[in-house]
Protein backbone atom coordinates (compact mmCIF):
# COMPACT_ATOMS: atom_id res chain seq x y z
CA UNK A 1 0.00 0.00 0.00
CA UNK A 2 1.37 3.42 -0.62
CA UNK A 3 0.88 6.64 1.63
CA UNK A 4 -2.79 8.67 1.09
CA UNK A 5 -0.64 12.09 1.07
CA UNK A 6 2.41 11.52 -0.87
CA UNK A 7 1.92 7.90 -2.53
CA UNK A 8 5.33 6.39 -1.16
CA UNK A 9 5.39 3.29 0.98
CA UNK A 10 2.90 2.93 3.69
CA UNK A 11 4.42 2.06 7.47
CA UNK A 12 0.80 2.13 8.70
CA UNK A 13 -2.44 2.24 8.92
CA UNK A 14 -5.00 5.08 10.39
CA UNK A 15 -6.69 3.52 13.27
CA UNK A 16 -9.94 5.38 12.62
CA UNK A 17 -10.47 5.12 8.85
CA UNK A 18 -8.08 2.46 7.32
CA UNK A 19 -5.95 5.10 5.06
CA UNK A 20 -2.39 3.78 4.51
CA UNK A 21 0.17 6.36 5.77
CA UNK A 22 4.07 6.50 5.53
CA UNK A 23 6.43 7.29 9.05
CA UNK A 24 6.80 11.23 7.62
CA UNK A 25 2.64 11.55 7.48
CA UNK A 26 1.87 9.49 10.53
CA UNK A 27 0.24 11.36 13.68
CA UNK A 28 -1.40 10.73 16.42
CA UNK A 29 -4.70 11.11 18.35
CA UNK A 30 -6.22 9.28 21.75
CA UNK A 31 -8.15 5.80 20.83
CA UNK A 32 -10.78 4.28 22.87
CA UNK A 33 -10.45 0.55 23.17
CA UNK A 34 -13.35 0.10 26.11
CA UNK A 35 -15.33 1.72 28.34
CA UNK A 36 -16.24 0.49 31.87
CA UNK A 37 -17.79 1.10 35.31
CA UNK A 38 -15.35 1.33 38.10
CA UNK A 39 -15.79 -0.24 41.59
CA UNK A 40 -16.96 3.67 42.38
CA UNK A 41 -19.61 3.31 39.75
CA UNK A 42 -17.81 5.95 37.68
CA UNK A 43 -17.62 5.52 33.73
CA UNK A 44 -13.62 4.48 32.88
CA UNK A 45 -12.14 4.28 29.53
CA UNK A 46 -8.67 2.29 28.34
CA UNK A 47 -7.32 4.62 26.15
CA UNK A 48 -4.15 4.42 23.63
CA UNK A 49 -3.03 7.69 24.14
CA UNK A 50 -0.96 7.97 20.30
CA UNK A 51 -3.09 5.56 17.85
CA UNK A 52 -1.67 5.54 14.46
CA UNK A 53 -4.33 8.63 12.66
CA UNK A 54 -3.87 10.25 9.19
CA UNK A 55 -4.76 13.17 9.46
CA UNK A 56 -7.83 13.35 7.15
CA UNK A 57 -10.62 11.52 8.56
CA UNK A 58 -12.64 13.44 10.96
CA UNK A 59 -13.38 10.36 13.81
CA UNK A 60 -16.89 11.56 15.44
CA UNK A 61 -16.55 12.86 18.89
CA UNK A 62 -20.48 11.44 20.03
CA UNK A 63 -21.97 8.17 19.04
CA UNK A 64 -23.72 8.49 15.49
CA UNK A 65 -27.42 6.52 15.52
CA UNK A 66 -27.93 3.91 12.86
CA UNK A 67 -31.86 3.77 12.94
CA UNK A 68 -31.98 2.49 9.80
CA UNK A 69 -30.49 -0.96 11.23
CA UNK A 70 -32.21 -3.26 13.02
Amino acid sequence: MNCIHCDRSAHANCRFCGRAVCKDHIKTSPFILSIYKGEEGINKALVVADAVYCGICNPREQPVSLKELK
